[in-house]
């Protein structure tokens, strides 16, 4: 009669790293994520949250990439788009000056 050793808890799921990383970089939302890979959301915070992160960074660095691209093959609606999100660029630009307080004078 051999000894068998008998597994104590419930059994350990296999998820598909590959495949998560994927949804995360096309920015599945967490409740996406949990349908497709039929764990619970906790599972997927305390265990990958990890692959999640990475690729979520990859896919914005993706989409970053892109409308770079896309601006500097001449598109002008990405190019004043990119100019006020990333360069503090606007329609109504404001001096300095502009907002400074005038000194008061009784003279």
């Amino acid at each position: 009669m051999a000894d068998e050793k008998k597994s104590v808890g419930r059994p350990k799921i296999e998820i598909d790293e590959e495949l998560l990383y994927k949804l995360a970089t096309i920015h599945c939302t967490m409740k996406e994520m949990v349908d497709i890979m039929g764990v619970s959301q906790d599972t997927l915070k305390r265990n990958y949250a990890h692959i999640i992160d990475k690729g979520k960074s990859d896919g914005k660095m993706r989409l970053r990439r892109k409308q770079i691209e896309v601006a500097m093959s001449g598109n002008h609606t990405m190019l004043i788009w990119l100019g006020k999100q990333m360069l503090g660029q606007s329609e109504n630009p404001m001096n300095s000056d502009d907002t400074k307080i005038l000194p008061w004078s009784d003279d």
